[in-house]
């Protein structure tokens, strides 16, 4: 069995439920007419009825009825032409048994009078039901086909995986990946400092090449100087300045075990920050850059800098 489509079953909800508040609406505003119009009406015969040449069967006065009855059509007349819901039916001394039976007391005698309630419902007002629930149809199926579409997107949306950044940071000389600080690498204070001159270094000057077989740049020097003395700010022990253009090879070796261990599972990110090795023998070896390419600030953070 096919299930009901989400759009059939809210129109009918809606339309279910604006009914019964206009039919309840209806209903409870028309009782509230009818007893109002009664109780003016029955005022109104009060203050008439002893004019009425109403019977009296015990006094064997058979009154006028020709004339109660002119009276209670022009009342009615002026009763339809204000569009009142209520109508006087009849007005005599005997009493009825059917509803809408009101008593009236005059000179020393009990009135009572008749009357007849419309309380039929105006039919064109249901179409504001019928109106409003096509609106709303129309809008639901607007925001549902929204909600399908973006339902659709989403699941066709292919999933990319988030790449983490590299932290460094300055107050632990340690190195780890953000939201993995249980793995973490420690880096003395030379291989530190000059990682992250390598790092600012590379970004400011992405065309330059850095090679084994020539000095290292004075601005890249500057730079690691800088850190280095950010270290003994923040309180580490400084036992002396190092030469960080002596011993480059043991340097990057240092940089490159403490990324191994933590860039192992981050291939694209280990592409970007991990200092290539020269490859070959000789001079060839010599020739080859170790510098950072394709760095962007989302790769990595520097805390304490």
């Amino acid at each position: 069995m096919n299930k009901i489509k989400p759009i059939y079953a809210f129109t009918t909800i809606v339309f279910l439920l604006l009914f019964c508040l206009f039919y309840l609406g209806q209903e409870n505003k028309i009782k509230n007419t009818i007893s109002l119009q009664s109780e003016q009406i029955a005022k109104r015969v009060s203050l008439d009825v002893s004019s009425l040449p109403l019977a009296e069967p015990l006094f064997n006065y058979a009154g006028n009825q020709q004339e109660v009855e002119r009276y209670i059509t022009q009342l009615n007349e002026q009763l339809d032409s204000m569009s009142a819901r209520v109508k006087v039916k009849s007005i005599s001394t005997v009493k009825s048994s059917e509803p809408h039976l009101y008593e009236l007391n005059a000179n020393y005698k009990t009135i009572y009078l008749l009357l007849s309630p419309d309380v039929s419902h105006v039919k064109y007002t249901y179409m504001i039901v019928f109106l409003l629930t096509f609106f709303n149809a129309l809008i639901y199926r607007k925001v549902f086909s929204k909600h399908i579409e973006n339902r659709a997107m989403y699941k066709a949306a292919p999933i990319e995986d988030v790449e983490p950044k590299l932290v460094i940071d300055l107050y632990s000389k340690s190195l780890f990946l953000d939201g993995k600080n249980d793995a973490q690498s420690q880096l003395a204070n030379k291989p530190l400092c000059f990682y992250l001159a390598m790092i600012e270094f590379s970004n400011d000057y992405p065309d330059i090449n850095l090679h084994l077989n020539k000095d290292v740049p004075s601005e890249l020097l500057s730079i690691a100087e800088k850190y280095f003395h950010r270290l003994s700010v923040l309180g580490h022990t400084v036992r002396k300045r190092p030469n960080f253009s002596n011993s480059l090879e043991k340097t990057l070796s240092e940089v490159r075990a403490a990324l191994d261990e933590i860039l192992r599972d981050s291939p694209k990110l280990k592409a970007k920050l991990y200092p290539p090795k020269a490859h070959g023998e000789g001079s060839r070896s010599k020739l080859h850059s170790y510098g950072l390419k394709g760095l962007s600030a989302s790769d990595y953070e520097i805390r304490g800098k």
